[in-house]
């Protein structure tokens, strides 16, 4: 009989701290249910203008936080130029937290006149210019920049070559100044032997860049910098498996 009625009393206490403890969490999620958004924050932005992001943002300071749809508001925050990703996360205190991930430049477009017009990043969208915002990256001529900046760029050449910057440098043991996107879509890149005075052309033509990276590579080792008294004005890559040289 003893051990019944501890046993019974053991479940009665169990069932309390069940009945205490279902009661707090349904006093809790009724709190967060009706928490309405008190704060909206933005983390990660260093060139991408706060206000801005906000503005895009769009949240409601006047709905529940549970309204809040972190994926739509994460997708609104990444139309800045300047901003690659954002992760929203909704707290109980009512605060709504926009981290975002910013775009890094590869390459600095220029406009007709040589003046700096926009950033690019690997996968060919623009970003505005930036106060503060200074990386030592080739620069890019002829580039047809987008009116709606969500958009990447419209040249499929340049695209491909800028996805490349990243991984490797296209020439280790040069120094490559700048590339020039022709009208017809190729590229021409140039570059000089370290303490040389005149710039190279390299011509890329429209594609498959990292095998004439390799290509050219090989060259620039094995015949242009072992030769300091030869004089290359071009270095021609378009023809496949060739390498076709001019000099002066």
């Amino acid at each position: 009989m003893g051990k019944t009625t501890r046993i019974l009393g053991r479940m009665a206490g169990l069932t309390a701290v069940a009945a205490i403890v279902g009661a707090l969490s349904f006093a809790g999620w009724t709190w967060v249910d009706g928490m309405v958004v008190r704060e909206v924050m933005v983390e990660g932005a260093r060139y991408a203008d706060e206000e801005t992001i906000l503005a895009l943002a769009a949240v409601d300071t006047s709905m529940r936080v549970l309204d809040v749809d972190p994926l739509l508001i994460a997708d609104r925050a990444a139309r800045h130029p300047w901003v690659q990703t954002g992760v929203v996360r909704r707290l109980p205190s009512g605060v709504v937290r926009i981290a975002v991930r910013e775009r890094r430049p590869v390459a600095l477009a220029l406009t007709p006149d040589g003046q700096p017009a926009a950033w690019l990043d690997a996968e060919g969208h623009t970003m505005p210019l930036s106060e503060g915002a200074a990386w030592d990256v080739p620069l890019v001529w002829g580039a047809a920049l987008p009116e709606n900046r969500t958009q990447p760029l419209r040249e499929a050449s340049l695209r491909e070559l800028l996805a490349m910057l990243p991984e490797s440098d296209p020439l280790p043991d040069a120094l490559v100044s700048s590339f020039e996107v022709e009208r017809a879509g190729g590229i021409t890149m140039y570059a000089a032997v370290p303490g040389g005075n005149d710039a190279i052309a390299v011509r890329l033509g429209s594609r498959g860049y990292a095998e004439k990276f390799r290509r050219l590579n090989a060259f620039w080792t094995q015949a242009v910098l072992p030769r300091p008294d030869k004089t290359f004005t071009t270095i021609d890559l378009r023809f496949d498996g060739q390498v076709v040289t001019k000099g002066s």
